[in-house]
C-alpha cells in the first residue's frame, strides 16, 4: 500500500488484490493479550466458533469488488458441500491461527466475483478493546479449484503471451485451494495482531524495510514482477524468471511482495509441506506441452532454513501468553 512508512505505521483499511490479501506493515504499538480457552484448545470447538462469525460481505467490501470492476459482485450462500470446505479449512489452521482468529476475527465472507482479478479483500478496524478485528472476504469461486489449478492462474496472471508458446503450471495436488487460502490470509491476522515481521531475521536480511527487497533481488528478475508493481512479463521470460526463484530464499515468486506477504507463503508453505505433505512443483513448458524447466521450490536449502525460522518464530509466539514474536518484549 503506497505511502507506508517501513516496519512501522498503520496501513490498515482494505486493499483489494490480483494476488491474495492486504499486506500491512507492522504498527509498533502495545501486544494484545490473546487468551488461551477451553475453545481454543479443541479444534472442532474452536471451528464452531468461528464458522459463526461466516456471513454475508460487508456493504463496503461488496462496494470495493464493484469499484474494481466486478459490477455483478453479491453475497454468495454457502452450499452443504462448500460448508464442509470451510469448515475443514477453519479445522486445518495451526493452533496460534485458530486461537487469534477466535479472538479478532469479525467476519468471513465469500463473495460471487468471478471478474475480479482480486481473489481477497481484508478489512481492519478498531475493536471495542481498541485492538484490531478483521473481516476477511474471498471470492467464492475458490471453493471449486484444487491448490494446483488456482496457483497456476495465479503465476499465468504474471505474464503476457509472446507467441512463444510457453506457459507456467503449478503442481500441488488437488488439496483444495481453500486450504491454502485461510492458511495464508489468517498468518496476516496473526501477523498484524502480533507485529511478528520485524527487520530481523528471516526478514531483515533479505528485505530493507516492509516493502523493499534487499540486495541482490532488488536488481534481479524477482525485483521487476507484477507483484513488485511491475508489468506482465512476455512468457518467453519466464524460465529465466523461475531459475531466479530457484536460486534465491523464496518460497514463491509471490513472497517477493512484501515481508508480510513472505512470513504468510512460508508460513502456509510450512504447514502444508509438514504436515500435508503436500508437494510444490513449477513447471515452464514449450509450445508442445514438454517441460523445459522445472523447480521445487521446497527442496531449496535456502528455503527449508527459512520455513524452519518461520516456523520458530510462530512456535515462540504461541508459547507465551501473551504470545511474543521478533523484536517486541512481552508485557511484565
Amino acid at each position: 500500500m503506497p505511502g507506508c512508512p517501513p516496519w512501522t505505521g498503520r496501513c490498515a483499511a482494505a486493499v483489494l488484490t490480483a494476488g491474495l490479501l492486504i499486506a500491512w506493515a507492522p504498527e509498533a504499538r502495545p501486544r494484545p493479550e490473546i487468551a488461551s480457552s477451553p475453545a481454543a484448545e479443541a479444534d472442532i470447538d474452536t471451528a464452531a466458533i468461528l464458522r459463526a462469525r461466516v456471513g454475508p460481505p460487508h456493504p463496503e467490501t461488496i462496494a470495493a469488488y464493484r469499484d474494481a470492476g466486478a459490477t455483478a459482485a453479491a453475497a454468495h450462500e454457502i452450499s452443504e458441500a462448500e460448508w464442509a470446505l470451510v469448515e475443514r479449512a477453519l479445522a486445518d489452521l495451526p493452533p496460534l491461527h485458530r486461537r487469534v482468529l477466535e479472538q479478532r476475527l469479525a467476519r468471513l465472507s465469500f463473495i460471487d466475483a468471478p471478474s475480479s482479478a482480486g481473489t481477497a479483500l481484508t478489512r481492519s478496524f478498531d475493536g471495542p478493546d481498541g485492538e484490531p478485528l478483521f473481516e476477511i472476504t474471498l471470492r467464492a469461486d475458490v471453493l471449486d479449484k484444487s491448490l494446483s489449478d488456482f496457483l497456476t492462474g495465479k503465476e499465468q496472471m504474471l505474464f503476457a503471451d509472446d507467441g512463444s508458446g510457453y506457459s507456467v503450471h503449478v503442481l500441488a495436488g488437488e488439496t483444495p485451494a481453500l486450504t491454502y487460502l485461510l492458511l495464508h490470509e489468517a498468518t496476516h491476522v496473526v501477523d498484524r495482531t502480533l507485529a511478528l515481521t520485524t527487520p530481523r531475521p528471516p526478514f531483515g536480511d533479505i528485505w530493507s524495510d516492509y516493502r523493499t527487497l534487499a540486495a541482490p533481488h532488488a536488481s534481479g528478475p524477482l525485483g521487476v514482477t507484477a507483484y513488485r508493481r511491475g508489468p506482465r512479463l512476455p512468457v518467453s521470460q519466464a524460465p529465466a524468471l523461475y531459475r531466479a526463484l530457484a536460486g534465491s530464499p523464496f518460497v514463491s515468486l509471490y513472497s517477493t511482495a512484501s515481508a508480510g506477504e513472505d512470513l504468510a507463503e512460508l508460513a502456509a508453505w510450512g504447514r502444508l509441506s509438514g504436515r500435508f505433505r503436500i508437494p510444490l512443483t513449477i513447471e515452464v513448458r514449450n509450445a508442445a506441452g514438454q517441460p523445459i524447466l522445472t523447480i521445487e521450490p521446497l527442496a531449496s536449502p535456502a528455503v527449508r532454513a527459512r520455513l524452519e525460522a518461520a516456523e520458530a518464530l510462530l512456535e515462540r509466539s504461541a508459547a507465551q501468553d501473551p504470545p511474543v514474536g521478533w523484536g517486541v518484549s512481552a508485557r511484565p
